[in-house]
């Protein structure tokens, strides 16, 4: 990807973004983990596309997220992010927690969004099934369990970091955490399941079928409370989009 860019919105804050590709525009929202620039998925994407990658307020600095209060917050930040670039009609592509918010987006402002794709998508909750409490996990765990039965590993996740790296690692993901909990805290359930019926672009659903975080079968829930929406489950973790980058750039293709 390119050197990360700081766009200054009308509001006056400044939103870190990376861009990669040229083309149709296409907006990646990333999931908990932040790549910024070696993300993979982005990667696959600028393959065919102009790719428009923001890295969430607060995951480089928590005062960032400060004026952002909760998900429909941080949903209309990114509307006017995408107002700000020009982007009337985005692809809009969301992972995890990124999904929740790009979720959140097409349901607030329904003509920002064309199509929609969805990788497993925090923002429901099924009280016999939830979803696995990450901002309570170490910082060394949650590799673990975002990873467990992934098919394919790519390298560097395979191979542990130490040193400097590691302790960088660290403290990205201690901040990662951090920002994830405050929007999803104590449950991600913020009231998106009454607000999808908003949604009105044609959405896919993508999951690992072997998800431990977020279960696969959340995707039934959102399917049956979107009026245009269908699923993709693949083999695989909740990093499934990292286990098969040139896949969902094939399926984003297929809706664009």
């Amino acid at each position: 990807m390119s050197a990360a860019e700081k766009i200054d919105l009308p509001n006056g804050v400044k939103q870190e973004i990376y861009r990669a590709g040229k083309g149709k525009p296409v907006v990646f929202l990333h999931g908990v983990e932040c790549r910024r620039d070696d993300d993979a998925v982005v990667a696959a994407l600028a393959e065919k596309y102009a790719v428009v990658a923001p890295v969430t307020p607060g995951y480089a600095d928590i005062a960032d997220a400060r004026e952002l209060r909760d998900v429909r917050d941080l949903a209309l930040h990114y509307d006017t992010l995408l107002e700000t670039l020009g982007i009337d009609d985005a692809v809009l592509v969301g992972h995890s927690f990124g999904g929740m918010i790009a979720a959140e987006i097409a349901a607030h402002v329904p003509k920002r969004v064309a199509r929609l794709v969805l990788i497993a998508p925090l923002g429901l909750w099924q009280d016999d099934d939830p979803v696995a409490d990450l901002p309570a996990r170490l910082p060394h765990e949650v590799p673990e369990l975002l990873w467990r039965g992934a098919v394919a590993k790519p390298a560097a996740d395979a191979a542990p970091a130490n040193g400097a790296e590691g302790l960088e690692r660290m403290i990205a993901a201690m901040q990662g955490l951090a920002t994830v909990a405050k929007f999803t805290w104590p449950i991600p359930d913020k009231g998106l399941r009454r607000r999808l019926h908003r949604v009105t672009a044609d959405t896919l659903l993508v999951w690992g079928g072997q998800d431990a975080y977020v279960p696969a079968h959340y995707a039934d829930d959102f399917i049956a409370a979107m009026p245009r929406a269908r699923k993709l489950l693949w083999p695989g973790s909740h990093m499934v989009p990292y286990e098969r980058p040139q896949d969902v750039a094939k399926a984003v293709g297929e809706m664009a």
